[in-house]
């Protein structure tokens, strides 16, 4: 059973096209992920992204939605003072995205198997986790994540989890904020018990204290 990508995927994926001179490309977020969105695109993309943003929104409060997104994603606050108001508008904005690019395709096939894998089972794992990061993540961040292990998919929160670690060392710097090895360790095998592609977990690889 295997992704269909061997990189980060859903919704942390398009938390990757908000850098710091995303507005420079687009007038509003909304366009921003439109524009990444090509027709050469597997469908499976943007599937992901649509399924993690229906998780979120009828799950989540709007400012568990917005507090990991601020978690995961290169936008300060004007991002939703200015652009997009509440998380829950945010979510309703990127679904709309994706149906307009999925009602352009004829072939679009049902997620896999591996795709709509969202490991309840590992939700203990998951949560667990998250409260091993709890004294470096924001208060809200680490509990939006908790809720979204048990709430959404421990999938979503794990994928969640791994695009905020990275986002809080950089915050940090130069301090930075390292895994251990065991720590690491963890993760990769719970990468693993979710099928996930080489680069998921290994794009982090850089913050091991060797």
């Amino acid at each position: 059973m295997e992704r269909h990508t061997e990189f980060m995927f859903g919704v942390p994926w398009i938390m990757e096209f908000f850098h710091q001179d995303w507005k420079l490309d687009a007038s509003t977020p909304a366009e921003a992920v439109a524009d990444e969105f090509v027709e050469e695109l597997e469908p499976a993309a943007v599937l992901s992204v649509r399924r993690d943003a229906r998780l979120l929104l009828d799950n989540l409060t709007s400012a568990q939605i917005k507090a990991l997104w601020k978690g995961g994603a290169d936008a300060t606050e004007s991002f939703f003072q200015r652009h997009v108001g509440e998380g829950d508008e945010w979510m309703r904005q990127v679904i709309g995205v994706c149906d307009a690019w999925l009602s352009r395709r004829a072939d679009t096939p049902a997620l896999s198997d591996a795709d709509r894998y969202g490991g309840v089972e590992l939700a203990g794992d998951v949560l667990a986790e998250v409260h091993e990061f709890r004294s470096v993540l924001d208060t809200e961040v680490t509990d939006a994540l908790a809720e979204c292990a048990r709430s959404c998919t421990p999938d979503l929160a794990l994928r969640l989890l791994l695009r905020a670690l990275p986002k809080k060392s950089a915050s940090l710097s130069p301090e930075y904020l390292y895994l251990s090895e065991e720590q690491y360790a963890r993760l990769e095998a719970l990468g693993n018990a979710f099928h996930y592609g080489e680069y998921v977990v290994s794009d982090i690889k850089y913050l091991v204290d060797t």
